[in-house]
């Protein structure tokens, strides 16, 4: 077994690496030796027993540090240890109590991990659901595959594997099947009671260490890494083979064991080592292939860096892993490299002059960087093996304008200076635009990535995209930062004007940098930049569309694929989301008008697309999704609604909705300060009460406004309240749709009261003094202001509030 190992391929080229999962298969070897020793150790000698059994739980415990696919290793053990128990009966107690030592052991050697996982919920299985399979059909494909990877097709990673070598060639898979037989022969022997345990702890391991790579469809399958396993013991099998046939061979030839076994070692030897030797050195290590995707392209850059004269540059470097552990441990100037995540994204510094570098392994948005880059700027090829070139490195002090020039400040770290449309937007493809923004501070946070939302003028979302490309811990104050966006726009989006959404985003806290109006105001969370989507070249094939009730209604030269209907409780005011999905057969279509009624009552009564893409204008083939958001209305009887649209005449039943009931009020009520103040004709504030005029640092201020809607609002209006210092900073605050978010004012009706209470937390370190107590209403999307005639800041100062220590 020793010499098939060490002459296997497999096995050469994973001990090569420094990867953990190298560790597994030692660990376990040694698990397994320390377990038989202490298992039939010397009665004799009853501290060799324990010290091998603790060894023996040791390793093990070890063995679950090292690759996530040791976790079924405890499976075949737990089968031999069974096996065992059956087979030696008269030593039930004594083995029972071995076993539960390993057992001791190697949870106290595994203790540190386990309080890991504990502590850190996800973090022992996280990875798993990452690469699980979907379904039954991928969990059989993945098993059929690792079944095949030891005679038919291996592994197509070149990082771990002559793409698709098997793990056997034809010699190998021979002597592995008889092994196979020899072993379950063996275990029909009377001989001696090791051969069960040996056979079920062989043949368990066997199947159930390729389940790591069987279950891991969501990735390569089969992997030579993730079945690591197996090794050693997947040799015992051929070598049980070749034993086999020399003992066959040498009794037909009246050879001695020695002589016999020698003889077989040297053939193997002989064999096997030309075989490994030309795969390994001939056909692997030096394959271009295998440069590449083992990061030799960034091995030479990390050279190159290291020779380079960085002192009057700033290097930025392309990866497509932040902070790229290969650059981290070959470059001497680490610290200074900045990273340009994906390569979709140049920077240039204030200062210096920028140095690019992009290795091939970032290298597919390549056409876009050079087209940034000015006439004057240094442009080297370094070569990889293929001749083909292994890295670019262009130096840089200048960049180009965007094509549509605008302005906006996010929250004084970062200054919009505009965009460019990178190609012509298809339905179904994707929106591929440049942003460029200045770096005019670095923001608290360094978590601060940019987000694009591509969004219709009726509020509905068509694709978006969160890029790490350039995350703020990196921004210096100066920098200018073009970054390339891709953003996948949904199939069958109708052809016609659109926005795009940008920002920035804080993952961490959940939260966008705000958008500042001239005066450092709040003005939103995101700018919109106009463009225009065409139709897509090719129809996306029906199952793009994540149709939840499939239909197929002819109407005319249209076809009614089918519909979604996302709405299926509501209260009156709320918007109905429905989904009609089309099909042009022919062109043109008559223009066909669309009614969607609840009992009747219409919700929506026009031409698909909100009226702005009539089907005269679509094309044979192309397919329209057509999404609706009519609110139902505010006097909708509480109950439970048909659905029906009308189309050109052909009715379809689109199923039901739950209307809520909402318990109105309209009398006025009494209240202890009486305002009677209108906010732009849409509100009006009755009044307020207040639970004290006194707050201490770390209290809460209780306030309830009463409000009175003067009409039947669209919009839905956040209220603020804020504290404000004597210094004129704001001490604390409250923002939220009224009745703590539960009642958007676009659900009101013309002369409805609504009592809406408020918590205002005065922080801790809050300067005692008289505070201001402010209430105004705005638009969360734009940031304005309702109008309040007589208050340029459109707030209204209700009194004062005491800050007092207590």
């Amino acid at each position: 077994k020793r010499q098939f190992l060490a002459t296997s391929f497999w096995h050469l080229v994973l001990s090569r690496y420094g990867f953990r999962a190298v560790t597994q298969p030692l660990m376990q070897a040694l698990t397994i030796a320390a377990l038989w020793r202490g298992f039939y150790a010397d009665s004799r000698r009853p501290g060799h027993k324990v010290l091998w059994t603790l060894l023996a739980g040791f390793f093990c415990g070890l063995a679950g540090y090292t690759y996530l696919a040791v976790r079924v290793f405890p499976f075949p053990l737990a089968l031999t240890c069974l096996s065992l128990l059956l087979t030696e009966r008269q030593r039930y107690r004594a083995l029972l109590g071995q076993m539960l030592l390993v057992g001791l052991v190697a949870l106290l050697t595994l203790a540190p991990l386990i309080h890991y996982w504990a502590t850190h919920p996800g973090s022992f299985t996280t990875r798993a659901f990452q690469v699980a399979p979907r379904g039954w059909s991928e969990v059989w494909r993945g098993i059929v595959a690792c079944a095949g990877m030891f005679f038919l097709k291996g592994d197509p990673y070149i990082r771990f594997n002559i793409p698709t070598r098997p793990i056997f060639g034809v010699p190998g898979a021979v002597l592995l099947v008889l092994g196979l037989i020899v072993l379950c022969a063996g275990c029909r022997s009377a001989s001696t009671k090791r051969n069960l345990p040996l056979a079920v702890f062989l043949l368990s391991n066997l199947i159930l260490m390729i389940l790591p790579s069987a279950l891991a469809t969501g990735e390569i399958t089969p992997s030579n890494l993730r079945t690591v396993g197996l090794l050693p013991f997947i040799y015992v099998f051929p070598a049980l083979g070749l034993w086999w046939i020399a003992r066959q061979a040498g009794t037909w030839l009246g050879l001695a064991a020695p002589l016999r076994n020698g003889v077989a070692v040297l053939i193997l030897l002989a064999v096997m080592l030309p075989i490994s030797a030309q795969a390994y050195f001939g056909r692997w290590a030096s394959s271009a292939e295998l440069y590449y995707a083992a990061d030799g392209d960034l091995v030479d850059m990390a050279s190159y860096l290291n020779q380079a004269d960085l002192s009057d540059l700033t290097p930025y470097v392309a990866s497509v892993h932040y902070r790229h552990p290969t650059l981290a441990f070959l470059a001497r100037d680490y610290g200074r490299l900045r990273w340009l995540t994906g390569g979709r994204t140049v920077v240039l510094p204030a200062q210096q002059e920028a140095l690019w570098l992009f290795p091939r392994s970032a290298s597919d948005d390549l056409a876009w960087v050079e087209s940034m880059l000015p006439a004057n700027a240094k442009r080297s090829v370094y070569p990889g093996p293929d001749g083909t070139p292994a890295f670019h490195v262009y130096q840089v002090s200048s960049l180009a304008p965007p094509q549509y020039a605008l302005s906006a400040n996010f929250g004084y770290a970062a200054l919009l200076r505009g965009y460019t449309l990178l190609g012509e937007p298809r339905s179904g493809g994707s929106v591929e635009i440049a942003v460029w923004w200045e770096v005019l501070n670095r923001p608290e946070r360094g978590d601060y990535i940019p987000f694009a939302r591509l969004s219709d003028r009726w509020g509905f979302t068509w694709g978006e995209t969160l890029p790490f490309h350039y995350p703020s811990e990196q921004w210096q104050p100066g920098e200018v930062v073009v970054d390339h966006l891709s953003i996948p726009i949904h199939p069958g989006a109708p052809p016609g004007a659109y926005l795009v959404r940008f920002g920035f985003y804080s993952p961490g806290t959940d939260a966008p940098l705000p958008v500042l109006d001239e005066q450092g105001g709040y003005a939103g969370t995101y700018v919109e930049l106009p463009i225009h989507l065409s139709r897509a070249e090719t129809p996306p094939p029906v199952e793009r569309l994540a149709i939840a009730r499939r239909l197929d209604v002819p109407i005319g030269a249209l076809r009614l694929l089918g519909f979604n209907l996302d709405t299926t409780s509501a209260r009156p005011g709320e918007p109905l989301h429905l989904t009609l999905f089309w099909r042009a057969d022919a062109s043109p279509a008559a223009d066909c008008h669309v009614t969607i009624t609840a009992n009747g009552l219409p919700l929506y009564r026009g031409a698909p697309v909100h009226g702005t893409y009539p089907t005269s204008l679509w094309s044979a083939g192309e397919v329209i999704v057509d999404r609706y958001n009519p609110p139902l209305p505010r006097d909708m009887p509480p109950g439970v609604h048909t659905l029906r649209a009308e189309l050109c005449g052909v009715t379809v039943d689109l199923g039901t909705v739950a209307v809520e009931a909402i318990n109105r009020s309209f009398a006025l009520p009494s209240i202890s300060h009486p305002l009677h103040i209108r906010f732009g004709e849409q509100v009006m504030l009755l009044g307020y009460e207040l639970a004290q005029e006194n707050v201490a640092p770390g209290e809460k201020l209780a306030l309830t406004l009463y409000w009175q809607a003067l009409r039947e609002m669209e919009e839905n209006y956040t209220v603020f309240v804020h504290l404000i210092a004597p210094d004129g900073t704001i001490a604390g605050q409250r923002d939220s749709w009224p009745v703590n978010g539960t009642y958007p004012t676009s659900l009101w009706m013309s002369g409805e009261v609504v009592t809406d209470s408020y918590e205002i937390e005065v922080p801790l370190g809050a300067t005692p003094g008289m505070h201001r107590l402010e209430v105004g209403l705005y638009v969360a999307a734009t940031g304005k202001r309702l109008e309040v005639s007589g208050s340029p800041s459109n707030a209204v100062t209700l009194q004062t509030i005491a800050v007092v220590d207590r």
